[in-house]
């Protein structure tokens, strides 16, 4: 009876009158319903969005009697299908390794700039970096990301050979401890540099889009990639940023950087997503992405969030970006109970008790209780 029982909201943007009309009617005939903007009945727009509402039994019904529809219905149907049918990556290959994403797992970040935002760059400090590894290996971490820029809002770009100069050490340190290695960089010479050394993914905030060479170089060395959202570039990005839809645009931008990869030659398998969060949104728009989070967890490609001690969370608790832990646990929970598989944190003890006890929610079932 799962398939009566579960509801399922599908938006379809960009149709025309008839298209729209034929599958309102075609989903009242299917037990289920479907809105569409005022006036499409008499065919006065140029198109509509519409809404479908029901079940995924009803949908099944749908998608039978679209299929044997004319004007593009049939092509509907199949999005729809892959839709409810489609099942996220659930391993995700890093060029030689492999990293099965069935509990959701910790990234933690290796900052090696000293004007991070959250003040805890380690500028090149091997005491440090190597504490910060053992901990890590001692706690389980799969993954290690290795960022030589800050990306705070209002932040400059960083010449390449000192943003190398930066990541490079704490990279030979990491894959000498097995860690999986990402690199946050947008800048291809940097990303060619360090695949070349033995990274495994390269944690892009622009979604491939600022260095045109970026997604030829990561498929060159068969990396996985992580792609982020972002509405501008750090510097401009939280100058008023504006969206006509917000978790609409979102999802196109991260489609759109999806199928360039895809293109290029980069594996389905080695790729991520991101929302980006405080990339180029406002307090509001950060909440909102986090409310529909799970509109991102039913896309095929594993999703990774970073939340950890940003300021979406100083400006409303009012604390300072070292005594934001708690806000931090808060949000990423949420972000797990949404469907996130990866959190990218600061925290390492806390962000690991968290998950722990985050995996064990998401597995507990009644039958368990009752037994």
């Amino acid at each position: 009876m799962n398939a009566k029982g579960v509801p399922v909201n599908i938006m379809i943007s960009g149709l025309n009158c008839g298209q729209a009309n034929i599958i309102k009617q075609e989903a009242i005939a299917s037990g289920i319903d479907a809105a569409v903007s005022k006036g499409t009945s008499h065919c006065m727009l140029t198109e509509t969005d519409v809404l479908i509402l029901g079940s995924e039994h009803g949908l099944n019904k749908l998608i039978k009697r679209l299929d044997k529809q004319p004007c593009g219905l049939k092509e509907i149907a199949d999005e729809i299908k892959n839709k409810i049918k489609g099942k996220r990556n659930k391993k995700l290959i890093l060029r030689d390794r492999t990293l099965t994403l069935e509990n959701p797992t910790f990234m933690y970040i290796l900052n090696m700039s000293p004007d991070s935002f959250s003040g805890d760059g380690l500028n090149n400090d091997r005491m440090i970096i190597k504490d910060r590894l053992a901990i890590s290996k001692e706690e389980n971490i799969d993954i290690i990301d290795i960022g030589g820029e800050s990306t705070r809002p209002g932040s400059r770009a960083l010449d390449t050979k000192e943003e190398l100069k930066r990541i490079m050490p704490a990279l030979h340190m990491a894959l000498e401890d097995g860690f999986i290695v990402s690199v946050d960089t947008y800048k291809s010479h940097v990303a060619e540099e360090t695949l070349k050394s033995g990274a495994h993914l390269i944690n892009d905030i622009s979604g491939l889009r600022y260095d045109k060479k970026m997604v030829g170089v990561c498929s060159k060395y068969d990396a996985a990639v992580s792609i982020m959202h972002t509405n501008g570039t750090p510097d401009t990005m939280q100058v008023n940023p504006v969206y006509s839809s917000l978790i609409k645009d979102v999802k196109d931008y991260l489609s759109c950087s999806v199928d360039l990869a895809l293109k290029e030659g980069i594996k389905s398998e080695s790729i991520i997503i991101d929302p980006g969060f405080g990339f180029g949104k406002t307090l509001e728009h950060n909440y909102i992405l986090l409310k529909y989070l799970n509109e991102f967890a039913i896309e095929r490609y594993p999703l990774l969030v970073g939340l950890s001690r940003k300021s979406l969370i100083g400006n409303i608790i009012q604390k300072p970006e070292n005594e934001r832990l708690v806000g931090s646990i808060v949000l990423e929970t949420i972000a797990l109970l949404k469907g996130a598989d990866i959190i990218r944190a600061h925290d390492i003890n806390e962000t690991r008790e968290m998950l722990a006890l985050a995996n064990f929610y998401n597995k507990v079932n009644i039958d368990a209780a009752n037994n």
